[in-house]
């Protein structure tokens, strides 16, 4: 897959930043999992923006952003252990929320199971947007090329805005087309990330 740079990305006083739906953010840079060296360093950018002012009851589904700061609303994951964190499978969760938030979670269901269902990382995409309230929001965010099944089914999954990017040395740009390069081709981490919201 050929892809061609976007002028997205940009050096702003000093401090690398990208564009996201018109706004310049600042690459997540955290410690812990190495966000600045992977694909954190944009989705809990994007994650983090999304989420600021953001009220009602809200959902997140993988345990991902209580690791950078203090969280105030519910949180499933099937598999990891940690206080206020719920093992639930994610065809389990019910209830109607305002808001959901994923991160590079969705695109395991299925996949790393011992009976390996790939195809149920769609269906779960589908069964998490069943749960919003009417004027509910959601955010998930993908790494490309970890489940091609999903990569696949993404950019007619039904998320009202949709966006990919790809890495280009330690920064990312945004694609000109939905772009899913094949995971750890360079690095041991994601060359793309999708970005989508319902």
């Amino acid at each position: 897959v050929r892809v061609r740079r976007s002028p997205l990305g940009a050096l702003v006083g000093g401090l690398v930043t990208f564009t996201y739906r018109g706004v310049d953010l600042d690459y997540f840079d955290h410690p812990y999992n190495n966000t600045r060296r992977n694909e954190r360093a944009v989705e809990l950018a994007v994650a983090f923006h999304w989420l600021h002012g953001r009220r009602g009851k809200g959902l997140e589904v993988g345990n991902v952003l209580s690791h950078y700061g203090p969280i105030g609303h519910r949180v499933v994951d099937l598999n990891e252990k940690a206080d206020g964190v719920e093992n639930l499978d994610v065809f389990a969760i019910d209830g109607g929320y305002d808001w959901i938030v994923s991160v590079s979670t969705v695109e395991h269901v299925g996949r790393d199971a011992e009976d390996r269902d790939d195809a149920l990382a769609v269906a779960a995409v589908y069964h998490l947007e069943s749960l919003l309230k009417p004027d509910g929001a959601m955010l998930i965010t993908v790494p490309g090329g970890y489940n091609a099944t999903l990569d696949s089914a993404l950019p007619s999954i039904g998320a009202a805005h949709q966006a990919t990017y790809a890495r280009d040395g330690d920064g990312w740009y945004r694609t000109e087309r939905l772009t899913f390069l094949p995971y750890g081709s360079t690095t041991e981490w994601a060359e793309s990330v999708w970005i989508g919201e319902w």
